[in-house]
């Protein structure tokens, strides 16, 4: 596949998950787990919807059914359900593995794709706007992390796209 502008902002979101999760692993080991009054109860119940709806949006691009898609969602998040940061790194990094595949596989990130959900119908995307969909959505959750380290007295660390841009060489 050509460069393309969603490639390079999901390039982004793996470099922000990066960041992110170098930055847990820093602190104290119960920063990760620790219940806070927030959106979720925890950083790594963040951690783990991030995690899966990445899936979920593979998943639908790669052509799989709701079904097929809310399946492997529930396997592998079960999987991941209480591990450690480490351990989560190895899963983020293994997903991004499967979309670089995804990717490689693509002649044309501006196709339109036809998806039927059980409620909404028959639905059309294109790829690149639902990449675009997947990094906006981290963004999102990665800035909950920031408030939840914040309420437990730690430090974020600065994932913006701007920061990506400089850091990128």
């Amino acid at each position: 596949m050509e460069s393309h502008r969603a490639k390079t902002m999901y390039d982004y979101h793996v470099w922000a998950n990066k960041q992110l999760i170098k930055h847990l692993k820093q602190l104290r080991e119960h920063v990760y787990h620790e219940h806070v009054k927030s959106v979720f109860d925890s950083i790594s119940e963040v951690m783990t919807h991030i995690y899966g709806a990445d899936i979920v949006w593979l998943e639908t691009m790669k052509g799989s059914t709701f079904e097929e898609s809310a399946e492997e969602v529930a396997r592998r998040k079960a999987a991941v359900s209480g591990v450690s940061i480490n351990e989560m790194e190895s899963c983020y990094d293994a997903l991004s593995e499967e979309y670089d595949r995804f990717f490689a596989e693509q002649d044309d990130l501006e196709r339109t794709i036809v998806v039927e959900h059980p409620k909404r119908g028959q639905m059309s995307f294109v790829l690149a706007d639902l990449i675009h969909h997947v990094v906006n959505h981290g963004t999102y959750h990665r800035g909950n992390v920031t408030a939840m380290l914040h309420q437990q007295g730690e430090q974020g660390v600065p994932t913006d796209y701007v920061s990506f841009c400089m850091n990128k060489g």
